[in-house]
């Protein structure tokens, strides 16, 4: 008897979770068009790198015109008094109720009635809460709520930068997805403007800037001067993956160093598709994406009008699989590329306890 009443209590409960849950509302972070995009199953029926359905997703008739950037909540009040008596509207979100390590958002004007918040982690519960903050000290709370959001691919919305996307949230040949919110990979971050600087390098903790470009004239981060930078001139594809290669051996150190020191890091070039590009490919391959998830993330980047097309990656996997035995996976073979480079496995190793949780030594 007294086993009959725990389990009816176990399932009140678990009814009553599960109840409060599906009374949330549900936020997908994806766009249409990347929602679109990640349930085509055409590569999935068809490995055939020449095959590509990304361009169909370029659609701004069909899907709107921000198609590399997020969705997100959008959040409506009315506004108590003038703009002229306003001297902050405030929008702050936490994953905790108490609002501890809060992301915080101001609207562009003072006199906003609404604002739509982005660059949410997927399956996560979010509370928000806007305040006006008046010129005469008072403080108004003029809304509320909780949303829990849903998706993978999380691109970000940075102020006048473009094609800005997490590298986490794909499964990998390790059977845990890549984590989100340490890495992340844009194009070029020199027009970033306060707010973006705000969402990206304040909201998300994304303190280095590594600048792929040869053309790069930086001296600082355009994070802020308090952020890390480093510059090096990379090349592309096949260039840099055979003939450059020890670049992204100092590139590995130096983001590995960055994520011991707890800073999470941006990699960028111009316009984040081919020197960007390949860089992800080579750390995601490390991380253990498979073959078409190599490939379909690549393509993301033609939501930002560069067309990119998953071939351009075809001939650098079949390059990265001469490194494997028999029976190695590609997630092996890429492992044993970096060290072919000269990578040290103490900073793979610790690369793959942070993204993926899996602490087992190679």
């Amino acid at each position: 008897m007294q086993k009959i009443k725990l389990l009816l209590a176990f399932f009140i409960l678990a009814s009553t979770s599960l109840f409060a849950q599906d009374e949330i509302e549900v936020v997908n972070i994806e766009n249409p068009a990347v929602q679109a995009y990640m349930a085509d199953s055409t590569y999935y029926k068809n490995s055939d790198f020449r095959v590509s359905v990304i361009s169909k997703y370029y659609n701004k008739e069909l899907y709107g015109p921000d198609l590399d950037r997020p969705q997100g909540k959008k959040v409506k009040w009315t506004p108590t008094t003038g703009a002229e008596n306003i001297s902050e509207v405030r929008i702050t979100v936490s994953e905790s109720k108490d609002y501890s390590s809060p992301f915080i958002h101001n609207p562009s004007s003072k006199s906003a009635d609404s604002y739509e918040i982005k660059n949410c982690i997927p399956g996560r519960v979010y509370y928000y809460k806007v305040e006006e903050f008046l010129k005469d000290g008072s403080v108004t709370e003029v809304a509320n709520g909780v949303f829990r959001t849903v998706g993978q691919v999380r691109m970000i919305q940075v102020l006048n930068a473009h094609n800005v996307r997490d590298i986490g949230g794909w499964m990998t040949l390790y059977g845990v997805p890549v984590k989100y919110g340490r890495l992340y990979r844009s194009g070029s971050l020199d027009a970033i403007k306060p707010a973006g600087r705000q969402d990206f390098a304040v909201n998300l903790n994304v303190g280095a800037e590594l600048d792929l470009r040869s053309e790069s004239r930086l001296k600082k981060s355009k994070l802020g001067d308090d952020k890390d930078l480093l510059v090096l001139a990379h090349s592309d594809y096949m260039s840099g993956v055979k003939r450059k290669n020890h670049l992204y051996v100092k590139d590995l150190a130096w983001i590995v160093e960055r994520l011991r020191e707890g800073k999470n890091v941006d990699w960028h070039c111009a316009i984040g598709c081919d020197r960007c590009g390949t860089l992800s490919f080579l750390i995601e391959g490390l991380l253990g994406l498979n073959e078409i998830d190599l490939g379909r993330d690549y393509e993301l980047s033609t939501l930002s009008k560069f067309k990119r097309l998953r071939r351009s990656v075809k001939e650098m996997i079949n390059y990265i699989k001469t490194f494997g035995g028999e029976g190695d996976n590609l997630a092996q073979c890429f492992y044993n590329y970096w060290l072919s480079i000269g990578a040290s496995r103490e900073d793979m190793d610790y690369l793959l306890e942070v993204m993926l949780d899996y602490p087992e030594k190679r």
